[in-house]
């Protein structure tokens, strides 16, 4: 008799909380921020200029003031005058699960658009175009010379990137040094300071930040070759699939002149550059 009570009382309780459940689980993204009053982000911290650590260990770069427009926007787009953020700390390996299992429900970081087939994730319309490019010693030009085959020259490369895709591909006869983790630039980085490497191969706007960062004497001492990318990346803010309503808000935000604004603080010294490479990117396709 007990035992039949007992699983009367866990039918009666799974019919009251299935509906809520689902309720909650169709739930649009602005829906679940306006009820819960949380924005959910996250944000890389090995990725300068879009996310970093400063000097002092604070969370610096372009996406936290993104961040920071993207939530003025949103308390008007919801009519609340107070919604809190929470910042994740994203990877280059944990960034598509974490949107994936809506943990957070908007990534900013150097993520180029293409398709990620086994991940419920998409991006948002690009808000910038860069590619791959080698930082190396100038001394080193003719060495590291990109029109040859590159045989037993060093090269520094971040594992599982689409730039070492591309490379091992056109320079099967390099020698690829392979990198990893959130200090992986970090470290490639000083070892072709310390001549380990001939050359270290990432987005180009991530090996200026990163030469930057370190204090590295960019056009005299060390220099990004070529002058126009091996390929052109386009990259997107990463978001959770089938939430039209949340793309849409998400990408008029990157249309506003506030983030434009934002954007071009962020690139003010080397923005010649910049639109030099988008134009020849929008060029080639």
């Amino acid at each position: 008799m007990k035992s039949k009570v007992f699983f009367l009382f866990i039918s009666l309780l799974f019919i009251l909380l299935f509906p809520l459940q689902s309720k909650v689980k169709s739930e649009t993204i602005l829906e679940e921020i306006n009820r819960t009053g949380l924005l959910k982000v996250g944000i890389r911290e090995d990725a300068v200029p879009f996310g970093y650590r400063d000097l002092n260990n604070n969370l610096t770069g372009l996406c936290l003031d993104f961040i920071n427009v993207f939530h003025q926007q949103l308390k008007k787009q919801l009519n609340k005058e107070i919604i809190l953020i929470k910042i994740y700390k994203s990877t280059l390996f944990n960034r598509f699960d974490l949107v994936s299992d809506r943990i957070i429900y908007l990534e900013c970081g150097p993520n180029t658009i293409r398709d990620i087939p086994d991940y419920n994730v998409q991006f948002s319309n690009p808000f910038f175009i860069t590619g791959t490019q080698l930082l190396i010693k100038a001394n080193n030009e003719e060495k590291v010379d990109l029109e040859s085959n590159l045989q037993d020259i060093k090269i520094g490369i971040l594992v599982n990137t689409s730039n070492q895709q591309l490379l091992s591909t056109r320079y099967p006869l390099a020698n690829f040094v392979e990198f990893q983790g959130v200090t992986g630039r970090y470290r490639g980085v000083q070892a072709l300071q310390g001549d380990k490497i001939d050359g270290f191969a990432s987005d180009g706007i991530l090996l200026i930040g990163e030469a930057t960062l370190q204090g590295l004497n960019l056009g005299k001492d060390y220099i990004v070759v070529p002058q126009f990318p091996l390929d052109c990346a386009k990259y997107g803010l990463i978001i959770p699939k089938n939430d039209p309503e949340w793309l849409n808000f998400v990408n008029s935000v990157i249309q506003i002149p506030q983030t434009k604004t934002t954007f071009g603080k962020w690139f003010d010294v080397i923005l010649p550059e910049i639109e030099s490479i988008t134009e020849f990117c929008q060029k080639t396709g």
